[in-house]
């Protein structure tokens, strides 16, 4: 085999974290798939409330990051912009940014803007989701730091805090007091939250230098350096979440609940992909300038395959299992149509999931302002199609749109792919091409 076919021996640090970060990521989304199932048994209009409140703290906190967190994984472990008071500067920004957003959202539900379910368990998915995005902006930095160890970590005590906390006392508690109870769990466990949220900023700036940024620099410059990819995520998470605000104003908290149960449900075959995509992003970023473009491109095209081996078998699984338990049990209607949208959002998930190792590579390409494009584009079109598919076939609405959304944008993302010369390039018109967004 050609050596510069090979892998260096860096990267094989990354192959050994890989199993270490889907297992700590599985427990953290496990945990906090647990509590959405307790919250739905409880009550479908407690439920439609949190994941409401979620929905739009994700929303809130992809705006407010606009990108920077993938900036930072990609930028190399010994770049200068990767330092202690650029980290404090951005972390704060981010926490100001996010009270202020919070206190907007909440300030419009309490004037009547929207009318989902109880006002404090909104708030507390809320204000979960917000803690959420800044943990991930500690992790990002951790993750360019190859302190894999470290995010694994954290990943369990944030996921007992935010998520374990509430499910085990909010259950007791609830036997006895009913909502009280699950109010009290829930605003503990943002209390710890935090607490364990600023723990982990304090242990991660520890392995930054202490150098001065120039005068221009924090948030507002890495916000600007991170444009693109900003762009690119946010219509991503408008993708996701928008359908269920829209869903909820439309139809209220128990369409809400029912749909963000089957939706975090599918999200189940994606919990691998919250950890790869963000290591995918690393190496290929890190092997594109060792081994040139053609390497990058070779693995992007193998992930795909291996993606879609592992989705159509997951899709096949499901439609099987789910179609054996309807013909051999009675169930409700709630259920019956639950486990139709399992079916069908699966096959949306399916399509996302293979979108994955394409725009890892590609971002690592410096390809984003194509993938930004057309994302946005996509968000765009779900923003407006999405109201009027709701009107004419309800709760099916966002299931359809989702899954003609994400083959469009899978066609297009694998299009420019095609597109791409494989050849590799000298290491001058290598970077004259990613300057270029070629």
């Amino acid at each position: 085999m050609d050596p510069a076919w090979r892998v260096p021996s860096q990267f094989t640090d990354l192959n050994r974290a890989a199993l270490v970060l889907i297992i700590s990521d599985t427990f953290f989304q496990g945990i906090r798939y647990a509590l959405v199932l307790y919250l739905g048994f409880y009550s479908l209009s407690f439920l439609g409330a949190f994941l409401f409140g979620t929905a739009a703290g994700a929303l809130l906190a992809v705006v407010i990051d606009f990108g920077i967190n993938q900036h930072w994984i990609r930028l190399p472990a010994s770049d200068p912009a990767l330092n202690r008071t650029t980290f404090i500067r951005v972390l704060l920004a981010k926490s100001g940014l996010s009270v202020l957003g919070m206190a907007m959202v909440l300030g419009l539900s309490g004037a009547g803007a929207w009318n989902i379910g109880p006002l404090p368990a909104m708030a507390a998915g809320l204000f979960l989701a917000s803690l959420q995005g800044l943990g991930e902006t500690c992790e990002a930095l951790c993750l360019a730091r190859h302190r894999y160890g470290l995010v694994s970590l954290f990943r369990v005590w944030l996921g007992l805090s935010m998520y374990g906390l509430p499910l085990i006392v909010g259950s007791i508690l609830a036997a006895q007091s009913g909502e009280e109870g699950l109010y009290i769990a829930l605003q503990g466990a943002s209390v710890l939250s935090v607490a364990m949220l600023y723990a982990y900023a304090w242990y991660a700036a520890g392995s930054l230098p202490s150098d001065a940024v120039k005068p221009n620099g924090g948030y507002r410059q890495a916000w600007w350096d991170a444009r693109w990819l900003g762009l690119n995520q946010t219509a991503i998470v408008v993708d996701v979440r928008v359908p269920l605000l829209i869903l909820g104003i439309m139809l209220g908290g128990t369409a809400v609940g029912l749909y963000g149960l089957v939706q975090r449900t599918t999200a189940i075959v994606e919990l691998a992909w919250a950890s790869l995509s963000k290591l995918l992003l690393k190496s290929y970023a890190e092997t594109v300038s060792a081994s040139g473009k053609a390497h990058v491109l070779s693995r992007m095209l193998a992930a795909s395959k291996l993606t879609g081996l592992i989705v159509v078998g997951a899709t096949v699984s499901v439609w099987t299992g789910t179609l054996f338990i309807e013909r051999i049990m009675e169930l409700t209607e709630e259920t019956s149509i639950a486990l139709s949208l399992l079916r069908w959002a699966l096959v949306a998930i399916g399509l996302s999931s293979l979108k994955r190792p394409l725009v890892a590579g590609l971002l690592a390409l410096h390809q984003e302002r194509v993938v930004s494009r057309i994302n946005v584009l996509s968000a765009m079109a779900g923003v407006m199609l999405i109201p009027f598919l709701i009107l004419s076939f309800g709760i099916w609405g966002p299931v359809a749109g989702w899954i003609l959304l994400e083959g469009v944008a899978c066609l297009l993302l694998f299009r420019h792919f095609l597109s791409i010369p494989f050849a590799p390039k000298s290491g001058v018109d290598e970077r004259m091409s990613q300057r270029a967004g070629i």
